[in-house]
């Protein structure tokens, strides 16, 4: 049975730059919680208007609907003693632990296919080929097409992180 829990309403507005961070990977996810019953299609539609807006829910919405990862980043900066929003937890939970969470199984990934859980990954890659809205990357001898929206600078050759079927940033 699916636990029902309290959603806020994603409201547009002028992020702060550790939230801005978080909703670029976070996002990507948020299409696998409206299949799984966790999001309502209205609060996912209005995410990806905000998403595509270049800002980001507050804190306390973002939390909210990603309580999973929240839950793992409060368990990470236990460990690294610092506050759950400070920029060294989240870039160590996107960056590492975050593929360590698919490896290991937790959750719904212990009962994925290896193909979702691969597309799940924060993947380091290149850039090989440039289209309008698109890029192709190059990572662990595979090809995939990404959206470059959120990178649209990108060029041949530059290191992207990539998550679903998004390139996230420029690695640098």
């Amino acid at each position: 049975m699916m636990q029902k829990t309290r959603q806020k309403t994603a409201t547009k507005r002028e992020p702060e730059e550790v939230e801005e961070y978080f909703f670029k990977y976070a996002f990507p996810c948020a299409q696998v919680k409206v299949k799984l019953g966790s999001l309502r299609k209205e609060e996912y539609d209005r995410l990806k208007e905000i998403f595509l807006q270049n800002s980001c829910p507050d804190k306390e919405t973002l939390e909210a609907i990603f309580q999973a990862a929240f839950r793992r980043l409060g368990k990470l900066a236990g460990e690294m003693k610092k506050d759950v929003w400070d920029s060294d937890v989240l870039k160590e939970y996107w960056e590492k632990n975050h593929n360590e969470v698919i490896d290991e199984g937790e959750g719904m990934y212990g009962s994925t296919s290896s193909g979702f859980k691969e597309l799940c990954k924060i993947h380091e890659a290149e850039v090989v080929e440039k289209h309008k809205d698109a890029i192709v990357v190059r990572y662990c001898n595979k090809l995939r097409a990404v959206s470059n929206f959120l990178v649209p600078d990108a060029d041949v050759g530059d290191k992207v992180r990539i998550h679903f079927a998004y390139a996230v940033e420029k690695v640098k």
